[in-house]
């Protein structure tokens, strides 16, 4: 495989950024493939790629080359990426697949670089033979209400394989604080976009009830405030005039497995930077 790399850096916005992180990579005699960047607020980000050789054998390798350009700036933080080290994805699932099943097809396309999916955790016996059908350990760990009785083996789990990012595929119960800070990994949900006009187990019943034009989807990172986090991907598409309930699930379906699959390609492809619980999203 040959080596590329991404490089995503964020500073108090000054004059001169631009030449620092270009004239790094031309006295290292590294040839930049693609450079983008954006300021928000005084608040200055970039994502940068290089592909082919290049003098780092190690993240920590990169960092400790770069770190006295990180250091000329206000706020500054970077990391860096090399896409030829494999990547691990864990997903969790509940009853509905729609999700999973894109995200396992994208997994197998090729579509997220150098990626494996590790494990997949469902507390519906329903999803095994996903599992089974693509050779993915599945773990099926049943829920309760009240989460401290679950999460503790989902967290095994977790620790066992050391997922680099999680997946939540229609994973329909909510995560508490101390899970999502044990699992010291990006997490990724889906979830319809009715809320919070709709609320409560039927949302495409109200919806219709109401006669809504458009049925989107939204997938975020997760933090402890429920469904709140930083927006990675969004999409919508249009209730046709005289659609029954049943079709809105099927095309809301549809629109909420295309979302997640393209959040987690922004993810695994390292395209994402969060800043004041809101995510700057690079092509």
């Amino acid at each position: 495989m040959e080596r590329s790399a991404c490089l995503l850096f964020q500073c108090t916005d000054k004059i001169g950024i631009i030449a620092e992180l270009v004239g790094f990579f031309k006295d290292h005699k590294v040839s930049i493939s693609r450079f983008e960047e954006f300021t928000d607020q005084q608040y200055f980000f970039a994502r940068l790629e290089w592909q082919g050789d290049h003098p780092w054998e190690l993240i920590q390798d990169f960092d400790e080359a770069f770190q006295p350009i990180a250091d000329q700036f206000v706020e500054a933080s970077h990391r860096a990426y090399f896409f030829d080290q494999p990547q691990r994805l864990g997903l969790f699932a509940s009853k509905e697949p729609h999700a999973l099943i894109e995200a396992i097809n994208k997994t197998e396309a090729g579509d997220y670089p150098n990626t494996e999916i590790c494990f997949l955790v469902s507390n519906s016996p329903s999803i095994e033979k996903y599992a089974i059908r693509h050779s993915i350990p599945f773990y099926f760990i049943k829920t309760f209400k009240d989460p401290a009785k679950h999460e503790g083996a989902q967290l095994e789990v977790i620790r066992r394989y050391r997922p680099d990012v999680i997946g939540l595929a229609r994973y329909m119960k909510v995560l508490s604080a101390d899970f999502i800070a044990s699992a010291q990994c990006p997490i990724v949900n889906i979830h319809h976009s009715f809320l919070p006009s709709f609320i409560g187990a039927k949302p495409y019943e109200l919806a219709y009830q109401r006669g809504v034009k458009l049925i989107g989807a939204t997938s975020h990172y997760v933090i402890p405030a429920l469904d709140q986090g930083p927006i990675i991907e969004q999409g919508v598409i249009r209730v046709e005039p005289g659609d029954s309930v049943d079709h809105m699930k099927k095309i809301g379906r549809d629109v909420e497995k295309q979302v997640f699959a393209k959040a987690l390609e922004k993810v695994l492809q390292h395209k994402t930077i969060t800043y004041e619980n809101k995510t700057i999203v690079f092509n």
